[in-house]
């Protein structure tokens, strides 16, 4: 096995263009506008006031358009208030922000098929198609290619396909470097006491040819050995354990029969880093064997472990995201640097919404003129036609961490628990754009467009703007306490993050030039 070698070939896409000085620079004088007319006009509706604003900055769009556009990030920030909510209800009765965001990716790829729900995770597809194959190879008979197997003890194979594959699936979501595979016969029977499952160190190497980055992962050590005996009863798994000689393999038995034994068994394989694979037991596995044989086969078998166990994952590298942009900090640099000397009053609306009291004006506010700098093309990194969901994404999230570095530098909350609420903003942010299901519809992952470094960096010029807005004191202690907060992210920052890091190119005149030739797809992994 050690000479196996799997060759895969990403493209490097220029995901983003590099934020420069001139984008801020560009972006503060329209941010300053938007807001001090919605100041002015706080006697209208939001969405008159806006739809206004948009048809006289904006005045080669029609009517119609005007009003998709207003239309789209009320929408979007009313959708954005109401996950934070949803978030913060079920952290106060115990849940895991992970398993929320888990929750919400199930509910908007819940009418999707198989393959549209695995293209929509993360660009973990391949790992799902893997296991999709190893089972399908399982049901059907040696060829591969039919008619389904009659094999009585089909249930046992399938099984072991079930801890492989479930447990890859899991070590892809999490970044992982070990992975599982099902030992195949070297003929039409298996050897006497060979081994069923191995779980084995997946080494990696990275090669940039062409515009091209080629990952040759290879087999390495193998860590743990598995022999899988799926009987009806633990009585009858022990009997079948003791009949053969299994020594350095651990004892894999179906769900609920592993207490029960004399001899020490475990119902699931896992590795060193605690990943494991979904217990199984004996009645579930002869169901679907019922299934794959009566051609009632239901690909849905899989697809709710996957969309589960895969989105906490995503929901944990979403989170992880939430700490790159604060260790980053960029942004809210250089709004300290083109506020510097300028005595500002600051505005209520402002003031308010640093304070943590009404915001919705305020963040449609920054939102519109965002979206109105792109197309009128004076914003270089954000381009023309970018969708509103995503710009009211990266403002909501601006404003909400300004609030908590406010309350970060007041000493109302310490620094590890205003990492703590960045993440769970990020999460919640990511979980409106599952809510509104506008990443279902266009196949967009959460993480591209505007999404990583230069979402936290133009998030962070956002949440320094609102700061100054609400006046030089405010600004400055918000400034203050991001370069504080940079310190403790650095500190807390997981794995992941030192992944994400590394593809990060490094700060380019004092502005992070976040934005050169990355893969999206290994930016978490």
């Amino acid at each position: 096995m050690s000479n196996q070698e799997d060759i895969n070939y990403l493209l490097i896409d220029e995901i983003y263009t590099p934020v420069t000085e001139d984008d801020f620079e560009n972006l503060k004088p329209i941010i300053d506008d938007f807001v001090e007319s919605y100041e002015q006009n706080q006697d209208k509706p939001i969405e008159d006031w806006l739809k206004e604003k948009f048809q006289s900055e904006l005045p080669d769009k029609t009517e119609e358009e005007v009003q998709s556009i207003t239309d789209e990030i009320i929408e979007s920030i009313n959708t954005f208030e109401n996950q934070k909510e949803s978030l913060k209800e079920a952290r106060l009765k115990g849940r895991s922000k992970e398993s929320w965001f888990a929750q919400k990716v199930k509910e908007a790829t819940s009418g999707m098929s198989v393959e549209q729900t695995v293209e929509y995770l993360k660009n973990l597809d391949e790992a799902v198609k893997i296991a999709n194959d190893a089972y399908t190879k399982t049901i059907l008979t040696q060829s591969g290619s039919g008619p389904v197997s009659q094999n009585p003890q089909l249930n046992g194979y399938i099984a072991e396909q079930w801890h492989a594959q479930t447990f890859n699936m899991s070590a892809a979501a999490r970044g992982s470097k070990y992975r599982a595979t099902v030992l195949e016969p070297n003929g039409k029977r298996y050897a006497a006491n060979g081994v069923d499952i191995e779980i084995y160190e997946e080494l990696s190497k990275h090669v940039v040819e062409k515009g091209k980055v080629k990952i040759q992962k290879i087999v390495g050590p193998i860590i743990r050995r598995y022999q899988s005996k799926y009987c009806k009863n633990s009585e009858a798994t022990q009997k079948a354990f003791e009949e053969g000689n299994y020594r350095g393999q651990q004892s894999l038995v179906p769900e609920g029969q592993a207490d029960k034994m004399s001899r020490k068994a475990v119902e699931f394989i896992e590795s060193p880093d605690g990943i494991r694979s979904t217990p199984l037991s004996k009645e579930r596995a002869v169901e679907m064997q019922n299934e794959a044989q009566s051609g009632k086969w239901n690909d849905r078998n899989w697809n709710d472990y996957k969309t589960q166990d895969i989105a906490v994952g995503i929901g944990k590298q979403v989170a992880n995201g939430a700490v790159l942009g604060a260790a980053i900090g960029a942004g809210t640099e250089v709004i300290e640097k083109l506020c510097k000397g300028e005595k500002i009053e600051g505005k209520e609306v402002a003031k308010k919404a640093i304070a943590g009291g009404a915001d919705f004006g305020v963040k449609a506010a920054i939102t519109g003129a965002v979206k109105a700098g792109a197309e009128k093309g004076v914003i270089k990194c954000i381009p023309k036609g970018t969708s509103s969901n995503v710009i009211a994404n990266v403002v909501f999230v601006g404003v909400e961490n300004a609030k908590t570095l406010y309350q970060y530098w007041k000493g109302d909350i310490t620094g590890r628990q205003a990492i703590n609420k960045m993440e769970e903003t990020t999460v919640s942010a990511a979980g409106g754009m599952y809510a509104m299901r506008y990443g279902a519809a266009e196949g967009i992952a959460i993480g591209t467009a505007l999404g990583g470094p230069v979402g936290a960096a133009i998030g962070g010029f956002i949440g320094g703007s609102l700061a100054y807005m609400a006046g030089s004191a405010v600004g400055k202690a918000v400034v203050a306490a991001r370069r504080k907060i940079t310190s403790v992210a650095k500190t807390v920052v997981t794995k992941a993050y030192e992944t994400a890091k590394s593809a990060v190119k490094t700060v380019v005149s004092g502005i992070a030039s976040v934005g050169r030739k990355i893969v999206d797809a290994l930016r978490f992994w």
